[in-house]
């Protein structure tokens, strides 16, 4: 009995050993793949009441503030602040449970790239009333101050009134009032006179706003009439994106490129969404309904436990709010119920 004992033991423990890395490797614990989650995003919307609402998978939404009858402008974050800009802008440092006060200088114009957060500088940049248009923040939206770092004889006038940055980490400022644009390359570099050349020309009539992805700036006119330009080369040389179906004379109010390049998306009044495709735009309607107002655009993206990338595209609506799993060529609407409003802002 003791001879064979031990070897059976062996023989059990061994069995054993087998069966439990066996479990071990096929119950996927630990192993990366394209299900889990990584680095989830964080969708804010509000509506004309002025309603502020979050989602952090698209599909399901929560109240963070309640209505106060007044619709925001714009939506922005900065790390861990929520910025709304109203009248004034406010802040809130938990997640939208309250806002307070933190700038009132604003120079209000209709697009979302009149504030923006540009963490390759960590700063904030909003368009202000004060001699050149800039105001900046140096902590997250907290405390503001003119920014009053420029090159040595500037232009005499200009008023800036958007802004957008690329992957290198420089920053552009434009002024619709007179067409000029500026750059800053560090947070402690001076603005710097960036001279257009090319076919850009900027008519009466028209207001043009900036946008960009990391190596492209583009230029939209709010109002419909002179196009949306590119520039693969920081602004110097600029080409005019074919108008195609595009309509005229509608406002074009957001502008986003989903995947980068000459990639580009137009939400506009009344006439859904625009797209580019082989130089020039068509309609991206599928899925919205007639007579959709597009205000602002925000791209989202989940990042997997394998490192996969998923991107989003999320606009805001006078019909609720909508979903583009393909870069903005077909649509799902996204909320319903308590939540179908008509939706000012996003980020």
């Amino acid at each position: 009995m003791q001879k064979g004992f031990l070897p059976s033991v062996l023989l059990a423990s061994a069995v054993a050993l087998v069966t439990l890395q066996g479990c071990k490797k096929d119950n996927g614990i630990g192993v990366d793949n394209d299900k889990v989650v990584k680095t989830p995003y964080s969708l804010y919307v509000a509506d004309d009441k002025g309603w502020l609402v979050n989602s952090s998978d698209g599909t399901t939404f929560s109240s963070i503030f309640p209505p106060d009858g007044f619709a925001p402008n714009l939506i922005l974050t900065s790390r861990t602040n929520l910025l709304m800009l109203k009248q004034n802008l406010h802040l809130s440092a938990n997640n939208g449970k309250n806002f307070n006060p933190v700038f009132s200088d604003v120079k209000h114009f209709p697009w979302q790239t009149m504030a923006y957060d540009f963490p390759g500088q960590n700063t904030v940049f909003i368009c202000s009333n004060t001699e050149r248009g800039i105001s900046i923040s140096k902590d997250n939206g907290k405390t503001w101050q003119e920014d009053r770092a420029w090159e040595d004889n500037p232009p005499p006038v200009f008023n800036i009134s958007s802004f957008s940055g690329l992957g290198n980490n420089a920053v552009f400022a434009y002024s619709n009032l007179n067409n000029l644009m500026f750059r800053k390359d560090a947070p402690d570099a001076n603005w710097r006179t960036v001279v257009m050349e090319g076919d850009f020309l900027r008519t009466e009539g028209t207001e043009f706003f900036l946008t960009s992805n990391p190596n492209t700036l583009f230029l939209t006119d709010y109002l419909g009439r002179g196009g949306v330009w590119y520039s693969s080369n920081e602004g110097l040389n600029w080409t005019r994106i074919g108008q195609g179906a595009l309509p005229f004379f509608h406002h074009w109010n957001c502008a986003l490129s989903p995947d980068g390049g000459n990639s580009l998306l137009v939400g506009t009044d009344t006439m859904g969404v625009y797209r580019v495709e082989n130089g020039s735009f068509v309609s991206a309607t599928v899925g919205l309904e007639k007579n959709t107002s597009v205000y602002r655009m925000a791209l989202k993206k989940n990042i997997y436990k394998n490192d996969a990338v998923r991107s989003y595209v999320f606009i805001a609506t006078n019909k609720g709010v909508y979903r583009s799993e393909d870069s903005g060529r077909t649509w799902d609407k996204m909320t319903f119920g308590s939540f179908d409003a008509s939706y000012k802002a996003a980020y």
